[in-house]
């Protein structure tokens, strides 16, 4: 609940405006945003070659970089995002507005955490050599990790966003501060902007477990779900011990695989086929992915039916 600030992020962008109230209003409306380097309002793409601003552009955006260190970081968060989108298929680019600065109880570390989040794509423009950001089709939402946070550790209730158009940042800026007056400490840096990367999808995967969510008992009377997040799970001897000679076990047609695997893969493969539930680790490049492959061809080669559960970070597969 901690998101530090300013240059200590290499994949974030501090930002600065006159006119708030014009950029909320271009941020409803899809509008473009428009980012200018340091030393001048002109537009200076890595180029070189002052260029003004075009007219059909939204509101403009200061940050604290000169135009070629602006462009670098402006490249890098815009291949972070490619990438993230590609990979997660979900978007977790996003420009925030307020900060909540906060204590833990008994703590002198000040703490800062985004308030309200606008989705944001970072467009490119290859013949002007310059970027602007464009707010996505996706509701503006509030940060619902703090308010999770604030709910369990504290008593305290974060105020949602009102649904329309007629509510503004300032209005749930003061919603905040009167939720979290009790804390004499805490404050709302009302004038913060920043553009970042924030993900939540282990807050939807922890309220998608939560038993209350499913009807009677039935998250914690199916076996695996209630291994999974209750009870974990008997140590079982695996059917294919990690030495099994697989030459001798196995005939050649008796092997279902779509792709090469070695004899570890293939020990991986069988025990997944004979019905047992295992973990499977390995740094990248060791063929995790094929081996999932593998075990589907499997399962369909035996006439079972399959659902296939992937996220990944680049580094890991998961399947389920």
């Amino acid at each position: 609940m901690h998101t530090p600030r300013g240059g200590k992020r290499s994949r974030s962008l501090v930002l600065a405006t006159d006119g708030m109230a014009a950029v909320f209003d271009a941020l409803r409306h899809r509008r473009s945003l428009h980012l200018l380097p340091k030393p001048t309002t002109a537009v200076v793409p890595f180029d070189g070659i002052a260029r003004a601003p075009r007219s059909s552009r939204g509101p403009s955006l200061r940050t604290a970089f000169d135009a070629e260190a602006l462009h670098r970081r402006l490249l890098a968060i815009h291949r972070d995002a490619r990438s993230a989108e590609e990979e997660q298929g979900i978007n977790i680019l996003y420009l925030i507005h307020g900060f909540l600065r906060w204590f833990e109880d008994g703590s002198e570390v000040a703490r800062e955490a985004p308030l309200i989040l606008v989705p944001m794509s970072l467009v490119r423009d290859r013949a002007r050599s310059t970027f602007e950001l464009k707010p996505r089709d996706e509701e503006i939402a509030t940060n619902q990790p703090l308010a999770e946070r604030l709910r369990g550790d504290f008593g305290l209730m974060l105020p949602e966003i009102p649904e329309g158009d007629e509510w503004s940042p300032d209005d749930y800026f003061a919603a905040v501060r009167e939720a979290v007056s009790p804390k004499a400490r805490w404050s709302v840096d009302a004038e913060g902007l920043e553009l970042g990367f924030y993900s939540f999808s282990k807050l939807l995967m922890i309220r998608d477990l939560e038993p209350p969510r499913w009807p009677g008992d039935a998250i914690l009377s199916h076996p695996l779900l209630k291994g999974l997040v209750a009870d974990g799970f008997a140590a079982d001897e695996p059917p294919l011990g990690e030495h099994t000679p697989l030459d001798a076990t196995f005939a050649p047609a008796e092997l279902v695989q779509v792709l090469d695997a070695d004899a570890s893969q293939t020990l991986v493969i069988e025990t997944a086929r004979a019905g047992s539930n295992l973990v499977v680790q390995g740094p990248p490049g060791t063929g995790k992915s094929q081996t999932i492959a593998n075990i589907i061809a499997a399962a369909v080669h035996d006439g079972k039916r399959v659902l296939f559960a992937s996220w990944s970070d680049g580094s890991s597969d998961r399947l389920a």
